[in-house]
């Protein structure tokens, strides 16, 4: 199964959803089974691919861990799991200039990310066809643990956001 994650913000993500629903529909994941956790784009139905709007937590769980390959926004808190499961996903960051976030911060994290390994970026939809291959070759070796500080740092701005909405 391929599980494709946009998260819950309030901003749609429809580049990514429409980019893997046309690869869908062009037959790039064969006989695969890819969901679609469509979050906030409640006007887009893919068309090719199995689409939920939302997941409980504990079935957003069950998808990371039992996909054999992850394509997703770069919210913090969904890296977080998806490093945690052992795999390396594919990341599309969500970007200002096309109004799908306030700031570049998830560009800016994808970079330090790939940097180190972590996620296979994929900034425009272009970018996910080679991406993708880029993962399937990454996810058939041993992922080494993820450093310390990465993930400290991350966990501490999930803290400080939550901490924020209180």
């Amino acid at each position: 199964m391929i599980f494709v994650t946009v998260g819950n913000p309030t901003q749609g993500f429809r580049r990514l959803i429409e980019a893997v629903d046309r690869l869908g529909g062009e037959g790039f994941f064969n006989e695969e089974m890819v969901l679609i956790q469509s979050g906030n784009n409640s006007d887009l139905r893919p068309s090719n691919c199995k689409h939920e709007p939302f997941l409980a937590m504990e079935d957003f769980a069950k998808r990371v861990n039992e996909a054999e390959l992850i394509i997703s926004h770069a919210g913090a808190g969904t890296l977080l799991h998806v490093i945690q499961a052992g795999k390396v996903p594919v990341v599309m960051p969500r970007q200002k200039k096309y109004g799908e976030h306030i700031d570049n911060h998830q560009v800016e994290l994808v970079k330090a990310l790939a940097a180190e390994g972590r996620v296979i970026p994929a900034y425009e939809p272009e970018d996910l066809p080679a991406a993708i291959e880029e993962a399937r070759r990454r996810n058939t070796q041993p992922v080494p643990p993820p450093p310390s500080r990465m993930l400290d740092l991350v966990a501490q701005a999930i803290e400080e956001l939550l901490n924020q909405k209180k």
